[in-house]
């Protein structure tokens, strides 16, 4: 037994080294803290960002971010970074324009707003008779702009946090300092030079007169009217344009180009609040994309087709491809019959569409050793146009909140002529419609659920789309921009990335396939000319196929995914556009 008196006192040296030995450990454990953090910061800064923001127009993510860090709700930051794309991007979206928007917040889940432009009260069914260019240039191409309205509507419901003028200020200095012309923006100017030079206001802006031509890149171009037009609208909201000081002058613009857009029109103009389509994904995952007439619906029938249907382990099986471009061509049949649902039944169709057990029975006619050369084995009886153009952006708020909104005034330059009071360039949504007086050149009818009526939305390839993981956080927000190939690239950057395990960067940029049944082609980007063994087994099941060189171009995807607490963010090499994280 050991006695007290034998064990050794507490000398003056052990009560030092005691203090030095703490110390010496809170001292480590100090270092070793700065040092994670340094490494987290220089090497794995992905993970410490709670915050991220993808646009298609430089600089405009950084706008966006700083309305984040600024205390903004992602709805505040997508604001400033839409209306950022539209001076940087003018040729794709707009305040002209429209969008779809899809917002998500942790109190009350994903809501959807409808802010796509609609056919004037003067329009109907015939009014373009034959003549099927004014469907898509001039006065009668321009459909009631959204823009505007949705933006003051979504930040009425889910904004605020950062006053109205902050957001928009930062669009009016870039009007007025000037625009970096980028390589992508040089080579749509030049491309576009025809419409450009027949407008003045147009080519006042965008073409250099020391040169005659389009500016070219890095140069700066500035837009000292749209500058004027958005002080008016930072300081009295947007009804200065839809019923105030700028109306008059906007509206008689488009008369002076044959519209027929009133006072009215713009007045009645009002967004809707919708429900988003809801399906269910491997790994309890749950996407959420527009219902129509948007092709959200066509997206969902896409994924429950390949829901099971596809070998996650084997990416680059030909039977995993076969059974993709057949889930596309069943998916692009099924978009002959969308139609606005505020004057075409959709309920039905919807409901079909995003079940299982109709994709089971697509699934039924899908065959890994051959192909039909038949629409209508497909189910498609009539026609829809291609629509164009579009913007799309995406932004996670660091409390997990987050918005993905796809813009557009349709083809480029839209209707191909700028408001001189305004300095606003019009959309031509009314080429979106379809038209009794214009079968395909393939002989086949237009559809009918997608005929002009006043007050009417045209059918839209456009799909913001949100994917939740089991515990309702985001797991991925990505949306495309550039016509009915959005739906398929949409599709091929959440198989890849969610179910073949690309990295978002790697699945955004990958070379992409593409079929939309009319024509009965199947087109592949130029990248697959190093992967010809795919594309000769696909013509070999009886695909016929092109390769698109780089200006026929593909469309482009950005994208926002967050995997436990990792984020990272891409946009598409083809256009380039500015990404930005928050800590």
């Amino acid at each position: 037994m050991t006695k007290v008196s034998d064990i050794p006192k507490t000398t003056k040296n052990d009560k030092r080294f005691g203090k030095y030995l703490v110390f010496l450990v809170t001292a480590g454990l100090i270092l070793s803290i700065i040092g994670t953090s340094i490494y987290f910061v220089f090497f794995h800064n992905e993970t410490i960002f709670r915050g991220a923001v993808v646009t298609n127009g430089g600089t405009c993510a950084q706008i966006g971010a700083s309305i984040l860090s600024k205390g903004g709700t992602a709805v505040d930051a997508a604001i400033a970074a839409l209306l950022c794309d539209g001076v940087s991007v003018p040729n794709c979206m707009g305040i002209g324009g429209g969008f779809f928007m899809n917002i998500y917040t942790k109190d009350k889940g994903v809501e959807f707003l409808d802010s796509r432009e609609v056919a004037p009260g003067a329009a109907s069914e015939n009014m373009y008779g034959t003549n099927q260019s004014l469907a898509s240039r001039g006065g009668l191409a321009v459909a009631v702009p959204g823009e505007l309205k949705g933006y003051w509507e979504a930040y009425r419901k889910y904004g605020g946090k950062v006053p109205w003028k902050d957001l928009v200020q930062p669009s009016i200095d870039l009007c007025k300092s000037g625009i970096l012309v980028t390589k992508y923006l040089e080579k749509m100017l030049a491309l576009q030079v025809d419409v450009i030079s027949k407008d003045e206001f147009l080519r006042e802006t965008f073409i250099d007169p020391k040169t005659n031509k389009t500016y070219v890149q890095n140069q700066y171009i500035k837009r000292p009217r749209l500058a004027k037009t958005l002080e008016i609208v930072a300081e009295s909201g947007p009804d200065a344009l839809y019923n105030g000081t700028l109306t008059e002058g906007f509206l008689q613009d488009i008369r002076n180009k044959g519209g027929i857009i009133t006072r009215e029109d713009l007045i009645n103009f009002k967004p809707q609040w919708k429900k988003p389509i809801q399906i269910q994904l491997p790994l309890n995952q749950t996407l959420y994309t527009p219902p129509p007439p948007g092709s959200g619906v066509i997206l969902s029938l896409i994924m429950n087709i390949l829901n099971g249907f596809l070998d996650f382990s084997q990416p680059k099986l030909l039977t995993n491809w076969q059974r993709v471009v057949e889930s596309f061509k069943f998916g692009f049949a099924k978009r002959t019959t969308l139609g606005d649902p505020n004057f075409v039944p959709m309920d039905d169709f919807v409901g079909n569409l995003t079940s299982k057990w109709f994709a089971e029975e697509m699934r039924k006619q899908i065959f890994d050793t051959k192909t039909f050369q038949n629409q209508s084995y497909y189910g498609a009886d009539v026609y829809e146009p291609d629509d164009h153009g579009t913007a799309n952006l995406c932004v996670l708020a660091p409390n997990g909140d987050a918005v993905v909104v796809t813009s557009t005034i349709n083809l480029d330059f839209g209707a191909g002529f700028m408001s001189g009071s305004t300095g606003i360039i019009l959309n031509d949504q009314m080429d979106d419609f379809s038209s009794p007086d214009f079968p395909n050149s393939y002989d086949v009818p237009p559809s009918p659920n997608n005929y002009i009526r006043p007050g009417k939305k045209p059918v839209s390839s456009i799909l913001p789309t949100i994917i939740l993981d089991g515990d309702d956080n985001v797991r991925l927000l990505v949306g495309g921009s550039g016509g009915t190939k959005i739906i398929t690239s949409v599709a091929l950057a959440i198989v890849k990335h969610l179910w073949f395990n690309y990295t978002i960067e790697e699945a955004v940029a990958d070379p992409r396939l593409h079929h939309q049944l009319f024509p009965m082609k199947l087109f592949f980007e130029k990248g697959f000319e190093n992967n010809m063994a795919l594309v000769n087994a696909l013509y070999t099941i009886g695909h016929e196929y092109e390769i698109l060189g780089p200006a026929d171009g593909f469309n482009t995807v950005t994208a926002i995914s967050r995997r436990n607490e990792s984020l990272s963010a891409a946009f598409d090499p083809r256009r380039g556009g500015d990404k930005a994280f928050v800590v």
